[in-house]
């Protein structure tokens, strides 16, 4: 790995690939992103970032008023919501979750792209 590294952790820009499941429309909502625009909720253990839609509004906006883990994660709808944003495109009924590196994807790329760019 460039400079160094012996791993990275990237996700986020994997999803964007020409390789990648999600529709054309949710890889072109990443390369317009940046990590600001990303919403945050959490379902302890764990924190989710997504992209603005209609259920991150609402998941961001129950979190920040104190709701319980067990209101958030039947408000995700479980896997269901992750299923409709990511490989839908749906981000009324569901979220795009990704983390803030999204700052540094600008176009949708090869996987073979991303890795060459990553091995410097």
């Amino acid at each position: 790995m460039h400079w160094g590294a012996e791993g990275v952790f990237a996700g986020s820009v994997f999803i964007s690939t020409e390789e990648s499941r999600v529709p054309q429309s949710v890889k072109e909502k990443i390369v317009a992103a940046n990590g600001l625009d990303l919403l945050l909720f959490r379902t302890v253990p764990h924190y989710y970032r997504s992209l603005p839609g209609k259920l991150a509004e609402k998941l961001a906006s129950m979190d920040k008023a104190g709701a319980s883990n067990e209101a958030l994660g039947k408000a995700m709808g479980g896997l269901r919501g992750l299923r409709l944003g990511m490989l839908e495109g749906n981000t009324d009924e569901g979220y795009i979750a990704l983390g803030t590196g999204i700052g540094n994807i600008r176009s949708v790329k090869s996987v073979a792209e991303v890795v060459n760019a990553l091995n410097g």
